[in-house]
Formats: structure tokens, C-alpha cells, sequence
């Protein structure tokens, strides 16, 4: 059964023929496939087969995207991702969604958990990958970094002399203060000697940076959280229930 509310007649995608920028296409076919978890279970994702043709250029192509219907935001809903198109464009990636989502990025509290500047950094970077624009989002794994040690008030030195100073204050462990010295290393050779970093090397990076964000700033709330509530199951009960007991 098709969910009229996620058909559609257009699409943008990347076009070969146009630039490799996007384009918007004509969907002249669309099949789907909806996946579930067991014979009774609700839909957990949806896959969507398209043949396309550009408004631009005419050309025709052959578009597969996703949709997770379980983890998505509620305010805007299930949102398609992971475009490939066939035939390829060189070089292009499919596009790439967040991997820390507004709702792990707030409190209980309806406050965001992560600074304005550290969020704005990792989004653009995350866009920079979905645009192709492979050096510009190395540049971006960088600030980043730059933008949390600004918020934790570490300002001294170079990148690398920053990363030492989170770790010495606790805020990485070991094996998270290498990774982040390599992600480090390929920002390096994207702005200064200008060699554009591949696909798979920035998508490492990003999954280091968002390591790092979840450590510093999500993972402290959760504990938290889980901390408030195993202290009001271990509060004894008031005296006044013990007696109508």
C-alpha cells in the first residue's frame, strides 16, 4: 500500500550532464519497498526506486533513496536519504544526514546540550560532504575541534598543543586523542598543501568528531539522567505510606 503522503512528482538529485550540481527531476516511475521488523511489526524503513528525468538537461536516471521510518525528528518527520544515482556522476557521494540529531543535541530541560558554535561547525561540515565539497569539509573536521576547545575556554597554542590540553583535562581519553591527531592530519593536508581527501577519509572524520561531541557534551546528560533516576528508586518511602501499609 503506497503513503500518498511521501509521494512525489519531482525530486532534486545530482545531474551528470548539468554540473554535477542539483537539479530537479520529473519522477516518470516509482516503485517502494517497505521493510518491518517481523509479519505484525510496524514499517522500520522504506527503500524508493525511481526513474527520473532532469527538467534541465532531459537526461534520464535511475534514482534509489532510504527513508528510516523509526528515527527521524518529529518535528519534521521521515526524511529520505542516501541518494544514488545511476549513472553515476564522478566523484559524487551519496548525501550524508547527521548523525547527532536535535534530539540527542537537547536536555529534559528543552535546552540544547550543545553550543551554537560547535553545532553550527558540524552541521556546515556535514553539508560540505553532502555537497562534494570534499576539502572544505576537512576544513570543517577542524573547526570543529577549534570550536570546542573555544568553548572550553582553551585558546593557547595550535590544534595539536589544544588536543593534548582537552585530553589533559579529562575531556578525552587516549585512543580518542589519536584519532583526533589523524583527523587533525588530514585537515593539515587539505589547507595547506591542498590535497583533496576522499570520501571515506572525511566520513571517518566526521565519525570521530561526532564521537567526540557525544563524549563531551551528550553522554554527561545521559548519565545524569540515569543517575536521578536510580536515586528516586533507591529514596525510601515516605513514613505516612510505610504506616497504610
Amino acid at each position: 500500500m503506497r503513503d500518498n503522503k511521501f509521494d512525489k512528482t519531482e525530486i532534486w538529485v545530482i545531474c551528470a550532464s548539468c554540473g554535477h550540481q542539483d537539479r530537479n527531476h520529473r519522477v516518470l516511475h516509482e516503485a517502494q519497498k517497505h521493510f518491518i521488523d517481523e509479519p505484525s511489526g510496524p514499517e522500520v524503513s522504506r527503500e524508493y526506486h525511481r526513474l527520473a528525468q532532469c527538467k534541465g538537461c532531459e537526461t534520464i536516471k535511475y534514482v534509489i533513496s532510504t527513508m528510516d521510518m523509526v528515527n527521524y525528528d518529529e518535528l519534521e518527520g521521515p526524511e529520505e536519504t542516501n541518494f544514488i544515482v545511476y549513472p553515476d556522476a564522478p566523484g559524487m557521494v551519496v548525501r550524508r544526514r547527521p548523525a547527532i540529531g536535535k534530539d540527542d543535541a537537547t536536555g529534559d530541560d528543552g535546552e540544547s546540550l550543545i553550543p551554537d558554535a560547535v553545532w553550527k561547525m558540524y552541521r556546515e561540515t556535514v553539508e560540505a560532504l553532502s555537497a562534494n565539497i570534499r576539502t572544505l569539509a576537512a576544513g570543517g573536521l577542524r573547526a570543529v575541534v577549534e570550536a570546542i576547545c573555544l568553548d572550553k575556554k582553551i585558546a593557547d597554542g595550535n590544534l595539536q598543543t589544544k588536543i593534548e590540553e582537552l585530553a589533559k583535562q579529562g575531556f578525552l581519553t587516549k585512543p580518542q586523542t589519536e584519532l583526533l591527531h589523524e583527523e587533525r592530519y588530514l585537515g593539515n593536508a587539505a589547507l595547506h598543501k591542498l590535497d583533496t581527501p576522499s570520501a571515506q577519509d572525511i566520513e571517518d572524520g566526521l565519525g570521530i568528531v561526532e564521537g567526540l561531541i557525544s563524549t563531551i557534551y551528550i553522554l554527561p546528560s545521559k548519565a545524569e539522567r540515569l543517575k536521578k533516576r536510580r536515586e528516586a528508586k533507591a529514596k525510601p518511602a515516605p513514613a505516612a505510606m510505610l504506616v497504610a501499609k
